[in-house]
């Protein structure tokens, strides 16, 4: 199956195909781990990350939803995975401590919360919606942690493009934040802006 697409393999996994679920393993977990590695300092804990989210994949396949890009939803997912065991591991507050600018939202508004999952699969969603380009200059620059000159390299277009469309795709992703941040609730204002800040969106 190493000629099939991830649109191809995803359709193959959620029919339980056991292969398509070894392919998307085969090609995706060890950057997936440098990932998580590069986002926890902790071989470990990157290594487990990736094991324990290939196995809600496997258990899910049947019912697995990945809107746009499949590399994307598993880049976005373990983000999240490591955000959450980094706000354990912190011992520090954050120095981002006055709140004042941010509306509270009283109690008949909690249909209207947003869960932290929700934003991450939104911004792996508008990361999906990118142009091919843009999104492979974001890509290269978020998870591959590779600079403006690499990245123009590797993919043959001018530093100044590769600036160009990082601003853009960063543009992007805070407009969707920003669409959701006044209906945080009050008492997670914090990891709100904790994630954010490991998103790499402020």
């Amino acid at each position: 199956m190493k000629q099939y697409s991830d649109a191809q393999l995803l359709l193959e996994l959620q029919s339980g195909d056991h292969r398509a679920f070894k392919e998307i393993y085969e090609r995706y977990a060890d950057k997936l781990i440098a990932f998580a590695l590069k986002k926890t300092q902790n071989e470990d804990e990157a290594t487990d990350m990736v094991q324990e989210l290939f196995l809600s994949v496997w258990k899910n396949r049947y019912t697995i939803q990945v809107n746009g890009a499949l590399e994307a939803y598993l880049m976005v997912s373990v983000n999240y995975m490591a955000f959450k065991w980094y706000k354990k591991q912190s011992k520090k507050p954050l120095s981002l401590t006055d709140f004042t600018e941010l509306p509270q939202v009283t109690e008949d508004s909690t249909a209207q919360k947003l869960s932290f999952t929700e934003l991450s699969f939104l911004i792996n969603q508008e990361i999906a919606d990118m142009p091919e380009k843009m999104r492979q200059v974001y890509l290269c620059s978020r998870e591959q942690d590779m600079n403006g000159q690499q990245i123009a390299t590797e993919l043959g277009i001018s530093h100044q493009t590769v600036r160009n469309q990082i601003s853009s795709a960063l543009a992007r992703l805070k407009k969707i934040v920003n669409q959701y941040n006044n209906v945080i609730p009050l008492n997670n204002v914090r990891e709100f802006l904790m994630l954010l800040i490991f998103l790499n969106l402020l």
